[in-house]
């Protein structure tokens, strides 16, 4: 007599197939992994939606060529550090520039990038003023113009007389001699020359140029012989 064969059991697992422990793992890491893509999908295409292009410098926020730093130099299109130092080289060498046409002087600037740096740049600052260079360099030395020498005196200036030394006759002395007589220069002595004779000191308050003041300073070193 045969034994009668139990009906499959619905709930339990066909064979061959994973535990429903093992199961349920692997749908929660597939979940998750879908979930990881997905973000970082989304990551990537707003990435690129905010990815703009760099906007050129617009013309009103225009560096002026004077006042510019190197870094500030840098900023514009086709202009590196090397190119930023010959600017501020030539700039510091030429004493500024004084136009945006100045920059074909500067090596390795041609007339196509002037032409592009052209509504970037300006030139206001005068070209006297001294530029602003690169702050670690030592300041430019300006050469200072020599300071005017003194004249050199003439004879009569260097032998004025001192107190104490013989009178000069104002009627007999020659120009050059009068003007060795204190505060009597070259033009005092010809107005001396031609108010002659005196016939006394006091008459010199007669020449032009010749106060009271003055001729207090005068009366010790002057004699009016007739």
């Amino acid at each position: 007599m045969s034994t009668p064969t139990s009906p499959p059991n619905p709930g339990a697992p066909a064979p061959g197939s994973p535990p429903p422990d093992r199961r349920a793992a692997q749908l929660a890491l597939a979940a998750f992994a879908a979930v990881l893509l997905g973000l970082l999908a989304v990551r990537g295409y707003g990435t690129r939606l905010a990815a703009r292009p760099t906007e050129p410098v617009s013309p009103a926020a225009s560096v002026d060529l004077n006042r510019a730093d190197r870094a500030e130099l840098e900023q514009l299109p086709g202009v590196g550090p090397k190119l930023a130092a010959a600017i501020d080289t030539h700039r510091r060498d030429r004493g500024g520039f004084r136009s945006v046409d100045d920059l074909r002087s500067v090596p390795g600037v041609g007339p196509v990038m002037v032409d592009r740096l052209r509504p970037l740049v300006k030139v206001e600052t005068p070209a006297a003023v001294v530029p602003v260079g690169d702050p670690e360099l030592p300041p430019r030395v300006r050469a200072q113009a020599p300071k005017d020498e003194p004249k050199a005196r003439p004879p009569a200036d260097r032998n004025k007389l001192q107190p104490g030394d013989p009178p000069i006759d104002v009627n007999a002395a020659s120009a050059d001699e009068l003007q060795r007589i204190p505060h009597v220069g070259p033009v005092t002595a010809a107005a001396i020359v031609a108010g002659r004779p005196f016939r006394t000191v006091d008459e010199l308050d007669r020449v032009r140029g010749i106060g009271p003041k003055t001729l207090a300073k005068l009366r010790p070193f002057v004699v009016a012989n007739p």
